[in-house]
């Protein structure tokens, strides 16, 4: 059974209460036949997701029938998020899924290197640092010599880019080699893979220019009714998180064509048709026939006429199942095209599909045939495939009715100690994230054939209660109170009804009340708060107190922050925010105990906006807000009437420079190194000492980054308060400025805020509560 370690198969495991069946269609069963037409292969390989040349994988699938892989370095969860306030793990998880289903869309097999991400990069040296360079070349090198593929293809190496496409660019071209060298990676031979050396390297060049070799992405996909350009635009389509409309349109506009240049050549035979039939990347190649293969027209041959082929041959040719490496492939692929001209089909489902340490549950597996009733019988059976230990001999022996169907139901137990994959976030980088736990193996009688259907199965496995904090970390100030009250989110997982203990664990010299809480659940999926009130000692230090919530008798705890910060917070301030999709500045102010409201469409009128003493334009609003565009005038004249406006990073497309009082334009300066020096220009300004004066040590420990698309012009009446850049680097001071505008003061600031205060961290909290205490004339300060 073939360990399921690309995801595009896995797909299908994404529906409530098992796998949906399988594509019958046309367009499948001619893509079947199409495949059994070349052995050729084709790998992309890209730093991101969304990052692959979604319609070169289609062009070479869809036209050719070239078996194509996407691998992807990283799972993006160092990006930003369009959709909504997921950062890191979390939207390292919606990436991922994204991928997945636009690789279902090009038609490519699924494979990630499980790089992190760790936001934009300007060297590959600086990735090289976080990633280790023989690491990346490993994972790599592995991938390529479990897929064997004839040409490489990638978007990286020509330009001096994001950091991280720099260093896969480097990657590939070493690994085109090294792949070959049995010398390097020995321990790959233990795991059964062999040295393997592709035969063709190219890297995209997106002018086209001399030497290059294009591909038609404008050509028509007859089957499908839609171009290739038009199939990759629909795989963009789905990184929602990611805002690809701008490329979108770009590829259907103006790019008919994609072009790459040849980097590397290696002489070999290929097994497969001549390249003058499967594109232009493989044009040239020598080749010879390493196996039989059944030989039929994808276009027009009809289905019954497809298995007067297929069947013969497949039963001819069983020893292909178990034989060399294209002799296996070579099989699959009419055993697929021939359970598609047969129109068969297996469907799973499970009884329940979040299950737990203990539970019982019912694997049902159905095959129908809804051709001409060729299936005589059926065995079906269980496979382990990954986190649940051996699950014993399960096999079924299953005629086929006269209705031309078969089932069966197989009882299994999931062990006490399976692998947990919920939640998902904090397994992003497992080696078996999102991989099917079992497998449902069918063997068919069809005449003298016997063909081969698996799905997959993946289960959700929990403990029996989720403890969530979705308020986590918590912020107590060394000036206010010494309580909190801890708010927990619990889910009952178990099957069955549920009486339990929740426990919490706090540092020394704290308290909790109650010190545990009785808890209770009717039936599976109930969800429900409970809350804790816990109380620090007096004259705490600030630094960070973690407490536990546990089930008692439980192995697992859930650990939730504290921190204890020295900050001021202007008392009397009263906040308006107008929200884009994220919702860091929200939850920041109720954490600091300032009064704020959202503002709506409705509130763009001076009695209203008056009421604040400050105003936040939330980071991207100029693009998702399209109130704040219509009405930015209004908030001009609000901060002249006395009023505080901070606007939080925007890119470059979605401003405009009249948006500001005075004008300012946004480049795409950015400073990627979360450690890079930060010179305060106007110490002495009340955005540095009111009501906390900010020291260096404010600038320190912050993540990720310090903030992007700078402004790299202004108009003389704004003052440059930081002065921030990386090393080597010389670009203006144009990350945090601030103006009068009247009585009022506008802020623009391109730092990432956002990012540092949802970690609550110390320097951050009290430069954005300077920010709220800034106060024009007439507005009433502390």
């Amino acid at each position: 059974m073939k360990y399921f370690n690309t995801v595009a198969a896995i797909l299908l495991c994404f529906a409530a209460l098992g796998t949906p069946a399988q594509d019958l269609g046309e367009v499948a069963f001619r893509q079947a036949l199409l495949d059994l037409e070349t052995d050729l292969r084709l790998m992309c390989v890209a730093a991101h997701p969304d990052d692959e040349d979604g319609a070169t994988l289609a062009y070479y699938r869809m036209l050719h029938g070239v078996e194509t892989h996407a691998v992807i370095a990283t799972r993006g969860e160092g990006g930003q998020n369009e959709l909504g306030p997921e950062l890191y793990n979390e939207l390292g998880v919606i990436r991922t899924r994204e991928m997945m289903a636009a690789a279902e869309i090009e038609g490519a097999e699924l494979h990630f290197l499980n790089l992190p991400e760790f936001g934009y990069s300007k060297s590959k040296e600086e990735a090289f640092e976080v990633w280790g360079k023989e690491v990346a070349m490993e994972r790599l090198v592995r991938v390529i010599r479990e897929t064997r593929p004839h040409v490489i293809i990638t978007n990286h190496g020509r330009m001096k880019d994001h950091g991280h496409h720099q260093a896969i660019g480097a990657v590939v071209q070493e690994a085109f080699d090294i792949a070959a060298d049995p010398e390097r990676f020995p321990a790959h031979a233990k795991a059964g893979l062999a040295p393997w050396q592709p035969l063709r390297l190219y890297i995209r060049d997106f002018r086209g220019g001399e030497g290059a070799v294009p591909n038609d992405i404008a050509t028509l996909e007859p089957i499908r009714g839609k171009t290739i350009a038009e199939i990759a635009a629909s795989a963009l389509e789905v990184h929602e998180s990611q805002g690809m409309r701008f490329f979108i349109d770009l590829l259907l506009s103006t790019q008919p064509k994609t072009y790459y240049h040849p980097v590397k050549t290696k002489r070999g035979k290929l097994g497969g048709p001549t390249a003058s039939g499967r594109g232009p990347l493989f044009r040239g190649m020598p080749w010879e026939e390493s196996a039989e293969r059944p030989v039929l027209d994808s276009r027009r041959v009809s289905r019954e006429a497809a298995k007067a082929v297929l069947l013969p041959w497949l039963a001819e040719h069983v020893s292909y199942r178990t034989g060399s490496h294209d002799e296996k492939l070579r099989w699959a692929a009419a055993n697929r095209a021939a359970v598609l001209a047969a129109e068969l089909r297996l469907r799973v489902d499970t009884s329940d599909d979040v299950v737990t340490p203990g539970q019982e549950i019912k694997i049902t597996a159905k095959i129908q045939d809804f051709g001409s009733r060729d299936a005589i019988e059926a065995e079906l059976s269980l496979e382990e495939v990954h986190g649940l230990g051996e699950l014993g001999n399960h096999k079924i022996h299953a005629p086929m009715h006269k209705t031309g169907s078969a089932e069966g139901d197989f009882a299994i137990t999931i062990p006490q100690r399976p692998v947990q994959t919920l939640p998902l976030a904090p397994r992003l980088f497992s080696a078996d994230f999102l991989v099917p736990q079992i497998a449902v193996d069918v063997q068919i009688n069809c005449g003298d054939a016997v063909l081969y259907l698996t799905a997959p199965v993946y289960l959700d496995v929990a403990p029996p209660v989720s403890i969530a904090c979705p308020d986590a970390p918590y912020l107590i100030r060394t000036t206010t109170g010494q309580a909190r009250t801890v708010r927990l989110l619990l889910t009952n997982n178990s099957a069955e009804p549920l009486a339990e203990y929740l426990a919490l664990t706090v540092p020394n010299g704290w308290t909790s009340k109650p010190e545990r809480l009785p808890i209770s659940f009717a039936k599976e999926g109930e969800q429900r708060f409970v809350s804790f009130v816990v109380t620090a000692p007096q004259n705490l230090k600030p630094g960070d107190y973690p407490v536990y919530a546990q089930i008692v008798g439980a192995k697992q705890q859930q650990e939730i922050l504290l921190r204890v910060v020295d900050v001021a917070v202007p008392e009397s301030a009263r906040v308006g925010v107008i929200q884009s999709y994220d919702d860091t500045f929200i939850k920041t102010l109720k954490k600091l105990g300032v009064a704020h409201e959202t503002l709506a469409i409705s509130d763009y009128i001076p009695e209203r906006l008056d009421t604040f003493t400050a105003i936040i334009v939330d980071i991207r609003a100029y693009q998702y807000r399209p109130d704040l565009v219509a009405n930015n005038s209004v908030l001009l004249d609000y901060v002249a009437r006395g009023g505080t406006l901070l606007v939080m990073y925007q890119k470059t497309f979605d401003w405009q420079e009249d948006f500001a009082p005075y004008p300012i334009t946004l480049s795409r300066n950015r400073v990627t190194r979360e450690d890079a020096p930060v010179s305060v220009l106007v110490p002495e300004h009340p955005l540095f000492t009111t009501p906390n004066l900010i020291a260096e040590r404010d600038w320190l420990g912050w993540i990720q980054e310090r903030g992007l698309y700078f402004p790299s012009q202004w108009n003389d009446a704004y003052t440059p308060l930081v002065m921030t850049q990386d090393p080597g680097e010389e670009i203006p001071a144009g990350s945090y400025l601030v103006a009068s505008h009247g009585e009022g003061y506008y802020v623009y600031s391109a730092l990432g805020w956002y990012r540092q205060l949802r970690e609550l961290h110390p320097g951050s909290l009290r430069c954005f509560a300077n920010m709220l205490a800034l106060r024009g004339k007439g507005k009433r300060s502390d």
